[in-house]
């Protein structure tokens, strides 16, 4: 599959974005991330080809800003929401992993805080139920 993380812009370091970015990359998936693109319109054609868009968001908001319809942390794409519409977004927050797919959006993994120990069990979860493998 190919993942596309966006970065949050309220993010002070990367390490959780770079371990999500090691951990899908590990499983042999196609990584590419929204501060390696420049210009809109290659970010416009990552967007297209992937199947599936990441994003870390460490501000406080509602489950309903994320995959509603402002798709907030998902903008930095630029009001592409007929791409949007047909991709998997993966939203790593505070509280957990939530998800797009069935029940909209769903809270796929509960976190008792977005650090590295919670990021870590969530990924053995992952490795159990061999997921977001190729």
């Amino acid at each position: 599959m190919k993942y596309l993380l966006l970065e949050d812009k309220f993010q002070q370091d990367h390490i959780i974005l770079d371990r999500i970015a090691e951990f899908l990359w590990d499983k042999g998936n196609e990584i590419y991330s929204s501060n390696n693109i420049d210009r809109r319109t290659d970010y416009i054609n990552v967007a297209k080809n992937c199947d599936c868009i990441v994003s870390v968001i460490f501000e406080d908001c509602m489950i309903e800003s994320i995959f509603g319809k402002e798709l907030k942390p998902f903008q930095a794409i630029g009001r592409l929401e007929t791409i949007l519409k047909d991709k998997i977004l993966i939203a790593f927050m505070m509280s957990g992993v939530y998800c797009n797919t069935i029940p909209y959006p769903h809270k796929i993994f509960h976190f008792e805080g977005l650090c590295h120990h919670e990021l870590v069990r969530f990924f053995h979860w992952c490795e159990k139920l061999s997921l977001f493998v190729k």
